[in-house]
């Protein structure tokens, strides 16, 4: 198995494990508030982060802290707007609007004059944008929550962007995320502590709510991320990440019970074929 492949499957095995988190952390914010939560998420996995990287973290280079602190900002943005977004839509909406990064990545590269997208890379794209929708067939118009996730999706295709042009410098990997996360974190704490006085509620489903998400949804996945992102341009990782929603819509069904109708199958039947048909021309 090559590089390539391996890291196709990594990124799709985030994918999975952030459709899980949909559920999770709309759940979890009954129990904290937005800040709180992402303050808690990110001091977790900026810890275990830590622990790997050790004595590194003082000989920080220039590129380290300064992608860390750019890449981190993107990163606080995202996660600040899907935390609101959930409390104020359903997971499944947020899954597929959070995936309109899918379609945003490739017209920032246009735009910012990064990259020259292929045709195939475009029309996998629509079909990827075409499923989702069909996925998450919308109902009741657009909320405020939907409105809100829209920032969200922006912000992450930013950090998709963005930490490419990084990580293609001469970086040490692991105290690039941790500048990462710890910027998160003591920005997410300084907004909790400004504007969060409601009291943290300490249920079991906080603590799990944590783990998964710190642990296998924050640094697990981004170490992973992070190496496949060196293998993968961004226009091959955004399509990837077209498969979030399917993993979401499956976790709903297993956990929330909603019932993926037919257009739903078809749509993700639909995602599935642009990865595959994004992917073939690379070969």
């Amino acid at each position: 198995m090559n590089k390539k492949i391996t890291a196709q499957i990594g990124l799709l095995f985030v994918t999975i494990i952030w459709g899980l988190t949909f559920i999770i952390v709309k759940e979890a914010l009954d129990d904290a508030p937005p800040f709180t939560f992402a303050t808690l998420r990110f001091l977790l996995a900026t810890i275990l982060t830590l622990l790997i990287v050790k004595k590194k973290i003082f000989t920080l280079a220039k590129q380290e802290i300064w992608g860390g602190i750019v890449c981190g900002f993107f990163l606080f943005l995202g996660y600040a707007f899907q935390n609101f977004g959930l409390m104020h839509t359903t997971a499944t909406k947020s899954a597929f609007i959070t995936s309109i990064a899918v379609l945003i990545v490739p017209i920032l590269l246009v735009l910012l004059n990064i990259q020259k997208v292929q045709l195939r890379t475009w029309i996998a794209v629509l079909l990827a944008t075409a499923g989702l929708y069909l996925l998450i067939l919308p109902g009741g118009g657009i909320s405020l929550g939907d409105i809100i996730t829209f920032g969200c999706a922006l912000s992450f295709a930013l950090h998709i962007i963005a930490q490419d042009n990084f990580i293609k410098k001469e970086i040490r990997l692991l105290p690039f995320i941790n500048v990462q996360l710890a910027f998160v974190t003591v920005v997410s704490l300084f907004h909790a502590l400004m504007f969060e006085p409601d009291p943290i509620i300490w249920s079991e489903r906080l603590f799990g709510a944590i783990i998964i998400t710190g642990f296998l949804a924050t640094f697990m996945a981004f170490l992973i991320m992070i190496w496949a992102q060196k293998i993968l341009n961004p226009s091959e990782t955004a399509i990837i990440f077209a498969t979030e929603p399917v993993a979401a819509a499956l976790f709903a069904m297993v956990f929330a019970g909603e019932v993926l109708g037919l257009w739903g199958w078809i749509g993700g039947g639909l995602v599935c074929l642009a990865v595959v048909y994004g992917e073939s021309g690379e070969h």
